[in-house]
Order: C-alpha cells, then structure tokens, then sequence
C-alpha cells in the first residue's frame, strides 16, 4: 500500500508549551536536535516553530541545490506536495462565502462529461475525500513529466464508476482535489492561479508564493529536489489543487497567523474546515478542508504533510497554545517527519528530546547504490540482529517507503526483493503483503500479486486497498 509517494497527507502532534522553557534554551534544543539530523544527513531543509503565537526557531540546514552548491536560505521557495490542498481548500471556501460555489454543488455541474454517478459528487465530498472518485496516481502507470490538469481529467472522465458510495468512505484522492481546483477556476472565472494570487497570497503578504502550473511562473530561489542518495528528482508535472504550489518558511508563517484570525473567511467557515467529516454511518473520518484534524486532552490540531518527488513538507499547528511545526525538505526520504516534530513537541515541553532515529532505509539505499543490493540486505540482517535497532529506525514502514523509491524509479525487481525482506521481517503486517502485491501487479504477475493482497486481507479484512484491487485483477480480461 502506498504509504509515502504520491502523498504524506496526515502527521499529528501535540505541541504544548512548557512554561520553564525559555526562548533562548528553546532555541539551543531545537538547534542540537537539528544539528543531529543534519549530520546524520537525514535533514537537508528548512525549520520553523513557533509557539504561543511567535517564532522560536527559525533555520536553514543544508543545500538548495546539490549540483552547485548553492545553499539554503529561511527565504528559499519550496514546492509543498500535498500541503497545497490547504490552500485548494481555502479557494473553495472563499466562492462558497461570496455566493458563487456551493459545498452542495454537483460535480456534473461543472463537468457533465463524467458518468451519471457525477451527479452524486458535491464539491464537500471532494474537499473531504469522501467522493469515491480514485486518485489518478492509482490510475496512471507512469507518470509524465508535464502531466496537466486536462489530462487528469480525461484519466477520471474514462473511470466507469465510483470506487465507493459518495460519502459513505474517506479515501484519499488527489484526483478529487485536482477537480477542486478546476471548480474554483471554474466558479471565480479565472485561472486558478491568479485566483489564488489575487484572493489569498496578495492580501496576506505572501509575496513568495504561487501556483505552479501551464503558465511556468519562474521561481526565484528555489529550492530542487533530489532523492535520498543525491540524484535529481526534481518536481516535474503541471497540475494543480493537489500540489502545485511553491512558498517559504514566512508567508506560511503569515498564512499561519492568518488562519487564528478572518483575514479570508470568517469563524464558521474556518470552524468547518478544522472539524472532521461525519460519514454517512455516523462514524467521523480525521479529516475536514484540506486539514487533517485529532482533538487531543480537548485541544484541537491540525495538520497536513506532503511528499513528492524529492520533497517532503509537514506543518502541524495547535489551534489552542498557537504553536506550530513548519517542515520543508528538498531531499527525499530521509528522515521522519513526523518523529522530528515529536521531538521539536518535547523541547518545547522543556524535556530533553529524543534524537530521531537514522532511518534504515536511508543507510540501504546509500547501499544498494553504492555496493549492490546483496550487500545492503546482508547489512540489513547484521543490524536486525544486533537488537535494539542500535540508532537506526528498524519500523515495518522503513524497507515499504525504500520499496517505493525503487518501483517510483522502474526499478520494480528491486522493489519486489525489499517488500519481499519486509514480509519476512514482518510476516504478521498487512500492509507488506498489500505493498508486494502492488509491485508484482506494477511487473504483470498477476497470480503472484492476487495471493499477497489476498493474505493482505485475512491479516486485515478491513483493507479497502487490498479489495478494491483483488477485484480489478480477478475480472480483467
């Protein structure tokens, strides 16, 4: 199951604030935390905390460009992945406040050349991910460099049904907040990009943001990715809603501020953003507009991650003690974004905090490129078997997201010996199973890739994922 590429969409934190902490020894634990990362060479990116409403820490670590040399800065521009979808989220909140968009309007309404079941998608369900429509990342079987909006489109008009009843699931789909994107350019009557310009990042100040799209704005400052390892893989398609937007560590801090106050829409609309999807059985998804939402000792947080290519972004923020964890990396997979900001979240508790573990798949991949796969599997037993991970990250997801580096490469032998490892180190996790299926059906075996989802769902019959494909597979042609 794809758990990092396309999309990180959910990471929460709590973030409080203890009260013995004061800035400067804030700012020196955040700073050795980051050191670690950075010489572990599991950071190379940008960092800013804030808490109670002011920034704490603020830093560059590393290069905005391995080929040059040219480094990083706290006003270098990064592509966001899917934290874009915040701002697809604010578009359409923004018309529905001004009378021109609905939460009720009907997907048919703007594009009547889908099926029939169009006429059962409101634009809610696609800002919930609630509308069944699948993510053209599952669709595609590559991924072209300079992938528009019109060809996402022609990719979900050619699905003959819904992957579920509207309203009945959360699932994630990038394909449904593509569409967004196209409502609200649709409903303002303007590109999406100078909608969002014109309606968000101007009045905020935000004078180094934009969308990414056709148009191919140039990008002062920018930051390009690459993987793990230090190759280019740089962010390369046109679409929008999803992705697509690039900004900086300070007008996400404004938008941050922004977002406290109604310098856009007003408290009931942000109210409704930041407050999780009831489900038609009554049961609540923990995701709202464009925010993934968890309420935690009767606080709300609110977060949102994204990877693609080689950028990795989190910004997680607590709506109560106003702190928040701003992350934007450019060199893909190495490190835990989510552990990191754990670890910011014990600073800020004045509590020493735990140094993240260096990722496992990291040190494979340096591996495997630099010395051949049999090398780095043996170095893998030798460190499993030292117990107590000795330093590095030895979780079930580690070899899942190197897996995908390698099928995300077309290297897909290479990631079927790696999910292959995972399910022996983890024989009792769905999830490994589900994630060797999908790279024997990336390779045309089809028997071999109906027996692993099929295990995948006696492990956990409520795999969604595993069924949905099991299905697809066993009635192709």
């Amino acid at each position: 199951m794809k758990k990092l590429i396309p999309a990180l969409w959910v990471l929460l934190i709590v973030l409080p604030l203890g009260a013995e902490a004061h800035a400067d020894e804030t700012h020196e634990r955040i700073e050795a935390l980051m050191r670690h990362c950075h010489e572990h060479g599991m950071l190379n990116g940008v960092v800013l905390v804030k808490a109670n409403g002011e920034t704490v820490y603020e830093k560059a670590w590393g290069l905005a460009d391995l080929r040059d040399g040219r480094a990083l800065d706290t006003d270098t521009a990064f592509y966001l992945a899917s934290v874009s979808k915040q701002f697809t989220a604010m578009g359409a909140m923004l018309l529905v406040e001004r009378g021109k968009l609905s939460y009720d309007s009907k997907l048919s309404e703007f594009f009547p050349e889908f099926p029939d079941y169009a006429d059962e998608v409101t634009v809610h369900h696609l800002m919930t991910h609630t509308s069944g429509i699948p993510d053209h990342f599952d669709l595609l079987q590559d991924v072209p460099d300079g992938l528009t909006n019109a060809q996402v489109l022609e990719t979900l008009v050619a699905v003959p049904e819904l992957e579920f009843e509207p309203g009945s699931r959360f699932s994630y789909s990038n394909g449904g907040y593509v569409l967004l994107s196209m409502i609200v350019a649709k409903a303002s009557r303007k590109p999406y990009h100078e909608f969002m310009a014109d309606n968000v990042f101007k009045p905020l100040g935000m004078k180094r943001t934009l969308v990414y799209d056709e148009s191919r704005p140039e990008i002062a400052n920018r930051a390009v990715g690459f993987n793990a390892t230090g190759d280019l893989d740089d962010y390369g398609i046109l679409t929008t809603g999803a992705g697509g937007i690039y900004s900086t560590l300070g007008d996400l801090s404004k938008w941050d501020d922004a977002l406290y106050g109604e310098r856009l829409v007003g408290s009931e609309t942000l109210e409704r953003a930041f407050s999780a999807t009831t489900l038609s059985d009554g049961t609540e998804s923990n995701y709202g507009y464009g925010w993934g939402v968890e309420t935690r000792d009767g606080r709300k947080i609110v977060a949102h991650s994204g990877g693609l290519n080689g950028y990795r972004t989190f910004v997680a923020r607590d709506l109560e003690k106003r702190n928040s964890v701003i992350l934007l990396t450019n060199m893909g997979g190495t490190i835990n974004l989510g552990q990191l900001a754990e670890s910011v979240a014990a600073v800020l508790e004045g509590e020493d905090p735990p140094m993240p573990d260096i990722p496992i798949a990291l040190h494979l991949m340096r591996l495997i490129d630099r010395d051949g796969l049999a090398t780095a599997l043996v170095s893998y037993d030798e460190i499993r078997d030292r117990g107590e991970g000795g330093g590095y990250d030895l979780s079930e997801g580690q070899l899942n997201v190197l897996g995908y580096e390698y099928l995300g490469r077309g290297e897909v032998d290479t990631a079927i010996v790696l999910f292959k490892k995972n399910v022996e180190a983890y024989p009792e996790a769905f999830n490994v199973y589900d994630s060797l299926a999908e790279a024997y059906m990336k390779k045309g075996a089809t028997r071999r890739a109906i027996v692993n989802y099929a295990q995948s769902l006696v492990l956990n019959p409520d795999n969604d994922n595993a069924l949905q494909r099991l299905e697809r597979l066993r009635n192709a042609p």
